[in-house]
């Protein structure tokens, strides 16, 4: 079973936060349900010159472990993901449409570090070949690992579904497989 982990597709332009304190708020956010006060202007169109002549018309966006998907596509991810996330509405300034930030709050414990030392830990990171526990993800579409909680990964039920529903913006990246212990 391949896992994949997504990614901002850089033919669409970037965002970028409109303050830094919302790099650090959004930093905080592990898994866990969210229960703070909640600011829906957070982002902004970066002024970067790389941004030249790409893209404006995205989907989704996601940067780490902040995703975001517009909001016409709120119902389809409630609908098949509701027990894995959480939505909150989040606007980009100098856009009219309106986004959702997803909060995956389906956290296990995917990656098997077993018998690796810190240097091949984050050497397995780094590639392509990142050891799944089959045993915990076979039955998942989109997930937090407990430890590398800062990344949202997935199995190619995950893809599929942005694929079937025409959802831009997103690269995949396999990352690994799912491995039986």
């Amino acid at each position: 079973m391949n896992v994949y982990r997504f990614v901002t597709d850089n033919d669409f332009k970037d965002l970028t936060f409109l303050d830094k304190d919302y790099v650090r708020q959004f930093s905080t956010f592990t898994g866990q349900k969210i229960s703070l006060d909640w600011s829906e202007e957070v982002f902004g169109i970066s002024k970067d010159k790389l941004n030249r002549g790409k893209l404006i018309d995205f989907d989704s966006r996601c940067y780490g472990a902040t995703f975001i998907v517009k909001k016409k596509f709120a119902k389809l991810f409630i609908d098949a993901f509701s027990e894995l996330i959480e939505i909150f509405p989040i606007k980009i300034k100098g856009i009219q449409e309106e986004y959702i930030y997803i909060n995956v709050t389906n956290v296990v414990t995917a990656i098997n570090f077993d018998g690796l030392d810190l240097q091949e830990s984050l050497a397995m990171l780094r590639g392509e070949n990142i050891r799944f526990n089959l045993e915990k993800i076979e039955n998942e579409t989109i997930f937090r690992d407990i430890r590398i909680n800062n990344f949202y990964f997935c199995t190619q039920n995950f893809k599929d579904f942005i694929e079937k529903n025409s959802i831009n913006g997103l690269r995949f990246m396999k990352v690994g497989t799912g491995l039986k212990l």
